[in-house]
Order: structure tokens, then sequence, then C-alpha cells
């Protein structure tokens, strides 16, 4: 059988990958480097992720694929600094707990709502018409673990609003804790709460895995498509789309792009900061900034540290994420005024700063797909009206992180 992959990102590769095994594939990608928003460059002397910085180690279709590419020895774990991680309240930083009997004396949420929060077990379950994220948690946890946790949660996995997006789609590991024990506590004690696995990259950065998929297959670069009809036309028996789902709503006929087009995005601009290390920043994986804490950034990411050998030992390397779907205008600003934003909030939740030594800026105009209220119901609509030599796989649809994109790209065989 021949098949066309639209878009050289991880899922499209991915695809790629498992299908050439018994089938023609072709992969088209309109820009001329593959990888998405998997994007690894050198800044004055530092590995630079400009999208997605690592992975969880407990996902093992990803593991089995990084052992088929013969990546093993070029796996990297994460520093021990990466435990250290901060959110912003009520005007510093406050350090929140590494394990769960730390967050009773963590000062992360004032003295009540943390004791509201320990209250969970004893809040009884109900079900809940696709409840919201920020729903769910004002009634399991409070609404002050709501406005600071969850919300920088919300921010750090996809730049969203918790009040729009969908528990159900967005974190069904969430949703099947109360189901299956009645709390989020009693879960934790079943089978560990939040995410499982070691954050993990590679030697050289998430790049090495595109640069492997890409030398065993058949990948034209700098190539458009414009309708997915060329392609049936082309003599592709099947098509499998992969690009963000508003550019594939401009291939396909008028019913399923008007539904595509109903899937929103968060656009995020990336700041990249080179400094000087003979100044300390924070030795840790960064900070959140919860929307309505002051700060006008989704938060911060302290590279250097999470990483080893991301910067030479005379440079902190720093990436600051802004914009998000509550501010989507700030990706607009240029570039001196995102410096400025970026380095004027590093400047108040850190004091002062070490002399810059060289930035670069990204902006991701599509960025994360959101899984907002009704997104199940939006994803059985646009399954009912592709067609039989269609199928639509990717971050826009059933999970935005490199682990959900590579299980996607496994299930589908035509």
């Amino acid at each position: 059988m021949k098949i066309a992959v639209l878009g050289a990102g991880i899922t499209g590769l991915a695809s790629a990958h498992y299908l050439a095994r018994h089938h023609q594939v072709t992969v088209f990608e309109a820009r001329q480097r593959a990888g998405g928003n998997i994007w690894t460059e050198t800044l004055a002397g530092c590995r630079v992720e400009w999208g997605t910085n690592g992975f969880l180690d407990s996902s093992p279709p990803t593991l089995e694929l990084v052992a088929e590419l013969g990546l093993d020895p070029r796996l990297l774990p994460a520093d021990r600094a990466a435990a250290n991680r901060f959110v912003w309240r009520d005007g510093r930083l406050r350090a929140l707990p590494r394990k769960p009997q730390g967050f009773l004396i963590s000062d992360c949420l004032p003295l009540g709502a943390r004791l509201r929060a320990l209250a969970e077990p004893f809040i009884r379950s109900r079900s809940a018409d696709d409840e919201s994220v920020f729903d769910f948690a004002r009634r399991r946890l409070g609404r002050g673990a709501a406005e600071i946790l969850v919300d920088g949660m919300v921010t750090g996995v996809f730049a969203g609003d918790p009040q729009r997006l969908s528990l159900a789609s967005a974190f069904p590991k969430l949703q099947a804790l109360e189901a299956n024990y009645g709390s989020l506590v009693r879960g934790a004690r079943g089978r560990g709460f939040g995410p499982s696995g070691h954050l993990t990259s590679f030697d050289d950065g998430l790049q090495v895995l595109i640069e492997a998929l890409v030398q065993q297959l058949d990948v034209r670069l700098g190539t458009s498509v414009d309708k997915i009809s060329d392609l049936t036309a082309d003599g592709f028996d099947q098509v499998l789309c992969t690009v963000p789902a508003a550019r594939a709503a401009d291939l396909v006929p008028a019913p399923l792009a008007e539904l595509l087009r109903r899937i929103p995005s968060a656009p995020v601009a990336v700041v990249a900061l080179v400094f000087d290390s003979a100044a300390p920043i924070p030795k840790a994986f960064g900070f959140l900034a919860p929307h309505n804490q002051g700060l006008n950034i989704l938060g911060a990411l302290c590279d250097s540290f999470i990483f080893p050998g991301r910067a030479p030992a005379d440079r902190h390397l720093v990436r600051v994420l802004i914009g998000g779907r509550r501010q989507p205008d700030l990706v607009n600003f240029d570039d001196n005024r995102l410096l400025e934003i970026a380095l004027t909030n590093l400047e108040r939740a850190w004091g002062p700063l070490p002399s810059l030594v060289a930035h670069g800026i990204v902006r991701h105009r599509l960025g994360i797909a959101q899984y907002e209220r009704g997104h199940a119901d939006l994803l059985r609509a646009i399954s009912s009206q592709c067609p039989a030599n269609l199928r639509l796989a990717g971050s826009s649809y059933r999970g935005v992180a490199l682990n959900a994109c590579i299980q996607d790209a496994r299930s589908w065989s035509p």
C-alpha cells in the first residue's frame, strides 16, 4: 500500500517509521526542517530546545522506539536539580514540595488553602458532564489550590486556561483517580499521583530522535500539499495527516474543515537567554507563574541545571515562555518587547540578573492545542466526517506530550 504522511513532526515521523515496515511511505513537510515543535539549536555555545524539552521515561512505546533506532546509549536523564521546582505566589517564589507529605509545611499555598486541600479525601466524588479542570480542582482541592497549583500545572503543560480545558480530555488520569478511588489522595496511595517516570532527553537534545527517524525514511522537506485530494490523485491509497488541526482544515472539504477549526491553540513565544555564570541563578528546574499572581509570563526553565551539558561552565541557559491561551497577543510583540518582558519578569522573581551574553526568540503561533470542554464530542464529529482513506493524528487530538504523540503514531494501521 502507498501511504502519504503529512507533517514531519514526531507523530508523522514515528507513524512513518511503523508504517514503513509493511508499506511504501512518503512524508511531506512544508518547512525546510523536520521535527515540528521539536527543534534543537545552538546559541552562544548552549543547546537550546525551542519546543519540547524532554519526555518521561515511563512510556514503553517511546522507549521501544528509542531502542529500535539504536539511541539507548544517547539517553540523558535530567539532573537531580530538576527536582527543585517553584511557583510564584504573592510576590515571591515558593518551593513546591517534592513529596506529598511535605505539602503541609510548604508555603506554596496559604495555610487555609493547604488545610482545605488536605481535606480532599473526605470530599464526596461525583460525575460531571465534561467538567473543566478548574471546576474539578476547586471541587476536590479548594479554590486556593485550583488558582495557584492547578493553574500553574495547566500553564506548564498546555499554556492554557483551566476554566476552559476539559478534565476528561486534557487530564484523563486525574478523572480516573476520582472515578476509581473516590479521591486523589487515595488514588495516589494506590497508583501514584502526578506524572510517573524521570524526565529524559538525549545527549545532544531531542533533535537526536528526529534525525534518527529522518535518516531511515523518505522525507520530502520544503514540499507543500494543497489538498488531500491531490495526494489520492497522485496514487496514494491512504493519507495520514499529522499537521495541526488549523492547518489540516485548509486541506480537507468544508464540513470537516469547519470542525477542525473549532480546535483552538495557544500561541507561545520562547525567549532563550544566555547569561554569564559569574553571578548565580537558582539551581532548579524553574518556576511556574499562575495567571492571577502578577507575572506576565507563563514560567521559566533553568535549562543549565535540568540536563547536564546544555550550557558550558561559564554560561547559564534560561528559557522564558510568554503568551498562551489567555495572553495570545503577546506573541505578536516585537523581539525587543519580548526580551524586555522576559528580563523584567525574571528580575522580579530572582532579583538582579547576571550579564546577558546572548538571546534568541522563536514564536510558535499555533503553539499547543487546547482540549477545551466539548473536545471529545468534537473528535467524534470529526471522525464521522473523515473519508475512509484519511486519518488525522498528532497533538491536536489525543495528547500533546511527546509520549502521547508516539503512542498515537503506533495506534494506526490501514
